[in-house]
């Protein structure tokens, strides 16, 4: 016999396709125009309105320094909500969350996380989270264990939730360094540029940008290169200048182009890659694996069935 109060809730409807929030991620040097691009990125997702973008600014409220100036593409930067996280708050990727929490719950459109460097190297940061656990319990802690103290991991987690939601656009920045190594004859060769954020960061955002040039009043649009993209209209590898007429494409792209689901699918699989390429490489690592699925409690799931937040954890430990 029918149950009439499923059967009243079980209706067909017609099948549509979700807006996916975008999750970009924008990386450069001090100077080189990550807020701008940012602030310009946002002012369109927000549906051209300012009163929708909010802002965590880490970078003594350099934004305020935005109000009033004319971006690239000839719109005036007005007044947008924005909180200043300071040393006396500690950089904790969970008061990260909070703001993001406040920003949703006030109607927010866009969210700008400038900068993401903070959560990891400064006060109240991973790195000195990991350094509070050594130092308090030293024995039962060294430089590895200590990344899997259930507080350090919580707050990592934290990480990932900050730089994409569901429910709002999120766009961080975070500060890069330039890497350097010695030859054999003592000289100085530069590796590259390399985030200030933890190892497997780059995995999260659908959208990896590096600044190659700010944007300017005069109307010159800002450059970057797609370090990363799961957006069909942005390819890896290109240098785009940020016009107008591109920024305004990929917000209709993130309307109607693409799939929240489909995204986070492409991302559980580079996940599912990337660790297979780093167990090949290390025999150690190899050997480890199945211990530390067994850990997450996925002791007989294969790596390619494992949900993303495992993934997640478990390259973190590989990575650690």
């Amino acid at each position: 016999m029918a149950n009439n109060n499923v059967a009243g809730v079980l209706n067909f409807r017609d099948a549509t396709r979700m807006q996916a929030k975008a999750s970009i991620l924008i990386e450069g040097l001090s100077g080189r125009g990550k807020s701008g691009l940012a602030l310009l990125l946002a002012y369109y997702l927000a549906d051209k309105s300012w009163k929708d973008v909010y802002s965590i600014d880490t970078e003594n409220k350099s934004q305020d320094l935005f109000e009033g100036v004319t971006l690239s593409t000839g719109v005036k930067c007005e007044p947008f909500k924005k909180v200043d996280l300071l040393p006396s708050h500690g950089y904790a990727p969970s008061n990260y969350l909070l703001c993001k929490d406040n920003a949703v719950e006030s109607g927010g459109k866009v969210l700008i996380n400038d900068s993401i460097t903070h959560m990891w190297q400064q006060k109240g940061g991973i790195l000195d989270l990991v350094n509070q656990v050594q130092a308090k319990d030293g024995k039962r802690y060294n430089n590895y264990t200590a990344w899997g103290e259930p507080t350090v991991l919580a707050e990592k987690q934290a990480i990932y939730n900050t730089i994409r939601d569901a429910r709002i656009h999120v766009i961080s920045t975070v500060r890069v360094k330039e890497r350097f190594e010695i030859k054999d004859d003592h000289t100085l060769a530069s590796l590259g540029e390399q985030e200030m954020q933890m190892p497997d960061l780059k995995y999260e955002p659908d959208l990896v940008l590096s600044m190659e040039k700010p944007g300017a009043m005069n109307g010159t649009a800002p450059v970057a290169r797609v370090i990363k993209s799961r957006y069909a209209i942005l390819q890896e590898g290109e240098i785009y200048s940020f016009t107008e007429k591109l920024i305004e494409s990929l917000v209709e792209y993130l309307q109607k182009g693409t799939d929240p689901a489909e995204l986070l699918e492409k991302q559980r699989v580079e996940y599912v890659n990337t660790i297979k390429k780093i167990l090949d490489e290390d025999v150690s690592k190899k050997t480890m694996f199945p211990m530390l699925k067994e850990q997450q409690g996925y002791k007989d799931v294969k790596l390619t069935d494992l949900p993303l937040e495992a993934l997640q954890a478990l390259l973190g430990i590989l990575l650690a």
